[in-house]
């Protein structure tokens, strides 16, 4: 069927060849929808001829330009090339964007050319080796590497079995010349106490002061259960008074003594 001749609207003089055939467009009342979705009106659509509604702001005004800026918005998305999403910036005119990998993360088919983006976070490298290990924590607190951590002692004080912790857990003790050393604190001085015209000082209980307090002379106290031991060839040459405690002794074997 030949096409005719209709005349624009609101223009007369103007015409356009339209196809009978042709697919019918949205049709106001029917299926043409404004902004909200709702289906417009012939009153909404069509400018009144009258009144203060009929400026240019008022509401079927906008409809028209928005009407009219259909074909122009098609043409610019139609004129995109590449692949992406479609943006509308602020002037009007529109743009292809693709989705941007941040820091620790990946992101699959970033522009939706062939199926939906996946996003997804980023492995991260293990930098370290070893059976016992510190790590490495980013800001978002994700472990970021490993190092080695093996626990170790200090000689003659610590002593470490199992460092690394490759068959099984650490194990810390003594060294033996620690022991040794806590055994023989088991037989020394564990307390001074005032005896007969004494007195201690216990201000600092490892540098007691002990004084005399009254006439003759300062008897030596040895602790129960101790013993005061004389060394081979040596001189013992007793002047004091000496209290002997509950089982303690004084070793002379060896000595030469002279005792008043």
């Amino acid at each position: 069927m030949a096409k005719k001749r209709v005349p624009l609207h609101q223009n007369p003089r103007g015409f356009v060849d339209v196809d009978p055939d042709a697919t019918n467009g949205a049709q106001v009342g029917v299926n043409l929808r404004g902004p909200d979705g709702q289906i417009l009106t012939a009153a909404q659509v069509i400018n009144p001829t009258g009144g203060s509604s009929g400026g240019p702001s008022s509401i079927a005004s906008t409809i028209w330009k928005l009407i009219r800026e259909v074909p122009s918005n098609i043409q610019k998305l139609a004129a995109l090339i590449g692949a992406g999403f479609a943006a509308r910036q602020s002037n009007g005119d529109w743009a292809l964007r693709t989705l941007q990998e941040g820091t620790g993360i990946d992101i699959a088919n970033a522009d939706g050319d062939a199926g939906n983006p996946t996003i997804g976070l980023e492995d991260v490298a293990n930098s370290g080796t070893g059976t016992l290990l510190a790590i490495t924590r980013d800001g978002k607190g994700r472990v970021t590497g490993t190092r080695d951590a093996t626990i170790t002692g200090t000689a003659q004080q610590i002593n470490v079995a199992n460092g690394t912790a490759a068959a099984g857990l650490p194990t810390l003790s003594l060294a033996p010349e620690v022991l040794a050393s806590l055994g023989k604190a088991d037989s020394a001085v564990q307390e001074v106490r005032p005896g007969t015209n004494v007195s201690v000082d216990k201000s600092d209980p490892r540098r007691p002061i002990v004084s005399a307090s009254g006439g003759g002379f300062v008897p030596y106290n040895i602790p129960d259960g101790q013993s005061f031991l004389v060394p081979l060839n040596q001189q013992a040459l007793f002047t004091l008074p000496i209290n002997l405690g509950d089982g303690s002794s004084i070793v002379l074997d060896g000595a030469l003594v002279e005792v008043s």
